[in-house]
């Protein structure tokens, strides 16, 4: 687990240090509160590309996994 101190500038933007940056390869994240912390969860590639397409609701990337699968499943038994 790696802890790094970051700062929030003026307009309230977070710099991540490039080490983290580089493992996560991810340039959007998540943000979840959990009680007194929040915490930053990367979107994955495959995530991305749905990203808003359920307007208003808040899935969690497992959940929105869940359904891609299963609106496949449904496309694939339909041209079957």
């Amino acid at each position: 687990m790696t802890v790094e101190i970051v700062k929030i500038d003026r307009n309230g933007r977070v710099y991540l240090p490039a080490p983290l940056r580089k493992k996560f390869g991810a340039n959007s994240f998540y943000v979840e509160e959990r009680g007194d912390e929040i915490v930053l969860i990367p979107v994955r590639k495959k995530i991305r590309k749905y990203y808003g397409i359920f307007k208003g609701e808040n899935l969690s990337p497992e959940e929105i996994d869940e359904l891609i699968e299963s609106e496949t499943e449904k496309l694939l038994r339909d041209e079957l």
